[in-house]
């Protein structure tokens, strides 16, 4: 089964689980509003489609929160999990977790291997992936370049200095924590960036 095969199955298995971009998948642009920069690339819910697969199910194993395939010559499966940090930078005085704390209970390894369990459960093949190119592509809601906090818009005034290191230090906790749990093929990158990102590094659909 190739990639673009998988997707579809799914699709046709969970017809409303497909949605119009990865900004579809966030609960906090669901409840405050998209950007400017909304992505127009079709993905799918997959936390979606693990509610309905396991409905009725106690624990309900965990999932990644989209899944697409990548637009390149050879084409990959992409599981995409969004984690946040505007939010928290901006409400960082009321925080109980430290960056590192809040990364830490990311469970990427988790929620990808229980998405990959789920998939071969849908496409009834338990070597499902044993030769399809899948990648990991763990997506935020902020700049993760290393000039990244110039291009900061919701940077609190009253943090001063601290504001840079907060901003850095919340970007390298992710990445480490991506870097120690997922071993297959993996970025992390903008939520702004997604689309291109697809079309240029082949993860997308």
């Amino acid at each position: 089964m190739t990639p673009q095969q998988l997707y579809d199955t799914i699709k046709q298995a969970f017809p409303k689980s497909e949605v119009a971009s990865i900004c579809y998948t966030s609960r906090d642009c669901l409840r405050n509003g998209f950007c400017s920069n909304q992505q127009a690339g079709k993905v799918i819910d997959f936390d979606a489609v693990k509610e309905e697969a396991y409905k009725g199910v106690t624990p309900t194993p965990a999932s990644v929160d989209a899944v697409c395939v990548s637009s390149e010559d050879a084409p990959a499966f992409v599981f995409v999990e969004l984690k946040g940090w505007k939010q928290y930078i901006d409400k960082i005085y009321y925080q109980k977790q430290t960056p590192q704390e809040k990364a830490s209970g990311y469970n990427l390894a988790g929620k990808l291997s229980d998405s990959q369990h789920l998939c071969m459960k849908l496409a009834g093949d338990r070597d499902l992936f044993l030769h399809m190119p899948v990648r990991f592509l763990l997506v935020t809601d902020i700049n993760v370049d290393s000039n990244g906090i110039d291009a900061f818009q919701y940077m609190l005034n009253q943090l001063g200095q601290t504001s840079s290191y907060l901003y850095s230090e919340c970007m390298s906790e992710a990445r480490k924590c991506l870097e120690s749990e997922i071993y297959i093929d993996r970025d992390y990158i903008s939520c702004k960036d997604f689309d291109r990102y697809l079309c240029s590094s082949g993860t997308g659909k």
